[in-house]
This record gives structure tokens, C-alpha cells and sequence, in this order.
């Protein structure tokens, strides 16, 4: 009989919250805001303790807000990336390459801003920066390098042995290449390109007459 009066009063004194509450949304409202104003160092050691204590309910109440706030989540994103580009590139070096933004730096001043291989300036490159080059296995930082080198080396694995055979393979048929040249000047000379024949030997001399670049546009 006690406990039923007591869950009785509970259950009331509940109510009686819940209403006073609706009721007054506003006026509480502002009372907690001017609360956390007048006590931020209190509130924050409550919420960082409250936060150590439950974070799996830390992680559930991020995913929720994402979820419902897709769009203003990423739209917040992408303006604190571009309003630190340096700081978020000098964490990513960090955690990475264990390197920081000044080492960076320093070394695309030692290789005169140029990739380590091709030597193509990183203002001419595609995405205007040049990539960290790193053992895989040891994790050591080895250069700077463009892009398409970096991922060269990559395709190649590593080995030596296939890059020099590759650059091999390159010298055999650089002397075919001369000679198909030759031929084509020899037989186009002092003719207009657009008279040669609608075959893919006429494509490859009008090409030739037209560019110096004409094998890597017909292959």
C-alpha cells in the first residue's frame, strides 16, 4: 500500500514537471543559456566527464545529428577545410607521414619545387602540389614526387628490376621510332597533309606533318 502511494506522488510530481516545463519553455530556455554563460568551465568539466563516462551515447547522439543535418554538416565541413587548408594538410602530413607542414615545406625547397623524378614543377602539375613518396614497409618519407610518378612506382611495386626493363623495353623501340619518323618525313615532303590517303598510314603522316607529336596521337 506504501509503494503504491509513493509511485502515485511520483507519478504526479512528474506531471506537474511536464507541464511546468510546456509552460514555460521560453523562460527556461533562457534561464539555462544564461546559466552555461555565467558557468562555461563548470559545464564544460561536466560535459567532458559526462562524455568520458558513455561513448558509445556520444556516438549514437553524432550519428543522429549527421543523419538529420546531412546537408548543413557537410556544408560546415567544406567551409572549416577551406578556411584552414594549411592546418588540415599539416594534420594529414602528421598522421600520414609523421611529418609536419614545415617539413613539407623545406623539402619542395631542397628539390627547387620539383618532382624528384621528372622534375616538372608543382605549378605545372595537375593538382598543383606533389605527393609525399614513402616506404610502404618502413614508413621512411623519401621524396616529393608528381603525381603520375608516384603512382609509376606504384604499379611498378617497387621493383627495380621491372623499372629497368621498362626503361629497356623504352630504348629498343626509341630507335624504331626514329626510323618510322625519317620514313614518314622522307615520303610527306612538300606534300599538303590533307592530300594523303583516308588510310591509317595517310592519318599517320598528316598527323606528323601537323605535329612532332604525331606517334603518341595515332597509337
Amino acid at each position: 500500500m506504501e509503494d503504491q502511494v509513493v509511485d502515485e506522488k511520483k507519478r504526479k510530481r512528474l506531471e506537474n514537471q511536464k507541464r511546468y516545463r510546456q509552460k514555460n519553455r521560453e523562460k527556461l530556455k533562457e534561464k539555462n543559456k544564461q546559466y552555461r554563460l555565467d558557468n562555461k568551465e563548470k559545464v564544460a568539466q561536466t560535459k567532458k566527464r559526462w562524455e568520458e563516462q558513455n561513448p558509445q551515447s556520444v556516438k549514437d547522439i553524432s550519428k543522429r545529428y549527421k543523419e538529420r543535418n546531412l546537408e548543413r554538416v557537410r556544408l560546415r565541413q567544406k567551409l572549416a577545410y577551406h578556411a584552414n587548408k594549411d592546418r588540415h594538410k599539416g594534420n594529414a602530413l602528421k598522421r600520414k607521414y609523421g611529418m609536419t607542414l614545415d617539413d613539407y615545406e623545406k623539402m619542395l625547397q631542397d628539390q627547387n619545387g620539383s618532382c624528384a623524378i621528372c622534375l616538372v614543377k608543382v605549378e605545372d602539375t595537375k593538382k598543383k602540389y606533389l605527393c609525399v613518396d614513402h616506404n610502404h614497409l618502413t614508413g621512411e618519407v623519401r621524396s616529393l614526387l608528381c603525381d603520375p610518378c608516384n603512382s609509376a612506382i606504384g604499379f611498378f611495386k617497387e621493383d627495380q628490376e621491372v623499372i629497368l626493363r621498362a626503361a629497356d623495353y623504352l630504348k629498343k623501340f626509341s630507335a624504331t621510332l626514329t626510323v618510322f619518323e625519317e620514313r614518314l618525313s622522307r615520303e610527306g615532303e612538300g606534300r599538303n597533309p590533307s592530300s594523303f590517303p583516308k588510310t591509317r598510314q595517310g592519318r599517320e603522316r598528316r598527323n606528323f606533318q601537323e605535329s612532332p607529336c604525331c606517334f603518341s596521337k595515332t597509337r
